[in-house]
């Protein structure tokens, strides 16, 4: 088990959201959750982009407790930690190891939710952390996004520890560039749509020390994967 070293505090995260159609299952980003100078966490819906108008078109309106698309919301972070389980719960300490976080990590309830993702299997909700303006060494754990729908067309198997690597390509189903991953030379799916310019800037800049493959989760009808990589110091 390889754990995080080094804890990235975000400044903002993104809120994504994916269609329950199955036919639909690209994950757009429709708010982002910024942190102000007092550490109040406000909420605005992106209502000027593209993924938040094909969020729309494919049945998206709101996330529940913030239904006023128009309207910037103060004071959310309570609402979205409701999505994780409570520092004080006995299992604490392996809901945090799953996450790769020590123990004994230090990190702001903003920076869990960005850390942990905050999916919930009751909607199509998820945090992304995006780690942009990193100049220092990190580490993140990823999940490999459409393994499941690539492994029903493949007989794909790759194990703990395998080595990762990442090619910029043209993703016919979003029409926009993407980033592949491959392990043991096959396609194993996608970085989230929410990294992919942090994801450029860091192939760009050769700062990808190495990937694994670092977990393996899920049932063989929903199969998850999920990579550690290692990014270093901006030179």
């Amino acid at each position: 088990m390889h754990f995080i070293e080094h804890i990235i505090e975000p400044n903002k995260l993104l809120l994504a959201w994916q269609s329950s159609d199955e036919q639909h299952r690209t994950r757009y980003i429709v708010a982002e959750l910024n942190r102000a100078e007092n550490d109040q966490i406000t909420l605005t819906y992106l209502t000027n982009e593209d993924d938040f108008r094909k969020a729309q078109s494919k049945g998206f309106e709101s996330y529940p407790a913030f239904p006023d698309i128009s309207k910037t919301y103060d004071n959310v972070l309570d609402a979205f930690m409701r999505r994780l389980p409570p520092r004080t719960r006995g299992d604490f300490t392996q809901y945090l190891e799953g996450l790769r976080l020590k123990p004994d990590t230090k990190l702001s309830d903003f920076a869990l939710l960005g850390y942990s993702g905050a999916k919930l299997p009751s909607d199509g909700f998820s945090i992304i952390h995006p780690f942009n303006n990193v100049r220092g060494a990190c580490e993140l754990l990823i999940e490999a996004a459409g393994f499941r729908h690539i492994k029903k067309k493949h007989d794909i198997e790759i194990n703990v520890n395998d080595s990762a690597t990442f090619s910029k390509e043209f993703n016919e189903a979003t029409q926009a560039e993407a980033i592949h991953i491959t392990v043991n030379s096959q396609h194993i799916g996608y970085v989230n749509r929410g990294l992919l310019p942090t994801f450029f800037d860091w192939m760009n800049n050769n700062r990808i020390v190495n990937a694994w493959v670092e977990k393996i989760n899920g049932t063989p009808d929903k199969p998850s994967r999920y990579l550690y990589v290692k990014i270093s110091q901006m030179i």
